[in-house]
């Protein structure tokens, strides 16, 4: 091809046609410059569309990974509310020892640490291009660090709870070595469990934390995870 504009030229520069030679060179240049835009724009189109190829992957890997998320919040929650009725009779100081079999010993001994699936999100964040909807992602995976917060402020309490039983009370092997039930337990522990007002205080304290701040960031936590993966899922069937 370039030869045969070569030959153009040089035809018009030997018949002294120089005029009509410049603006065939000019009309040349134009050409060249036209195909290297149009080259430009196929190599970027073609990036683009590698790159949204890249994002679509990445957002269902993200479906997957709020999927466990989801499920993880929903496990935590179901837990609480099984032994909230636990709860409810130490606080309103309606204790028997049949509530030693549902667990009224234990309900200052869960450690509870949920465990945001980032693998997803992290590959989003190495994306250079990022639209509205992987800007919300990344936001929402970043303040996901208050739920481990608050996790630690009720695992820091427990341990407390733990070590106040271990150096104050006779029983402590007794509780810390088996799942206690009023048929296998002693006197002793059975009156601090049913009667204590210090045991009492304590599961008062746990209850502000769980149920009026944890679990209610988690009930929340799950209609923001659930929209999103709405929004994902819509734009990946686009």
């Amino acid at each position: 091809m370039l030869k045969f504009f070569r030959k153009i030229r040089q035809n018009l520069l030997s018949e002294g046609k120089t005029g009509k030679y410049f603006k065939y060179a000019i009309g040349e240049i134009v050409l060249v410059v036209i195909g290297i835009l149009i080259a430009l724009q196929i190599n970027n189109w073609n990036e683009n569309r590698k790159q949204q190829a890249e994002i679509t992957d990445i957002y269902k890997q993200i479906v997957l990974d709020l999927d466990n998320d989801i499920n993880e919040f929903s496990n935590v929650i179901k837990y609480y509310d099984s032994i909230k009725p636990v709860y409810d009779a130490v606080i309103s100081d309606t204790r028997t020892i049949d509530l030693l079999d549902d667990g009224l010993s234990r309900l200052m001994n869960r450690i509870t640490a949920t465990n945001m699936n980032k693998g997803g999100v992290e590959r989003l964040k190495s994306i250079a291009s990022k639209d509205s909807l992987s800007l919300y992602l990344i936001e929402i995976y970043d303040t996901g660090t208050v739920i481990n917060t608050m996790e630690k402020e009720i695992s820091d309490e427990i341990w407390l709870v733990i070590n106040s039983f271990r150096d104050n009370y006779s029983w402590y092997p007794e509780w810390i070595s088996k799942t206690i039930t009023k048929d296998n337990s002693s006197k002793e522990l059975q009156d601090y469990f049913v009667n204590s007002q210090e045991y009492r205080h304590y599961v008062i304290s746990s209850y502000h934390k769980l149920y009026n701040n944890y679990i209610p960031i988690l009930e929340y936590g799950i209609v923001e995870l659930e929209n999103i993966r709405k929004l994902i899922n819509e734009r990946i069937d686009k």
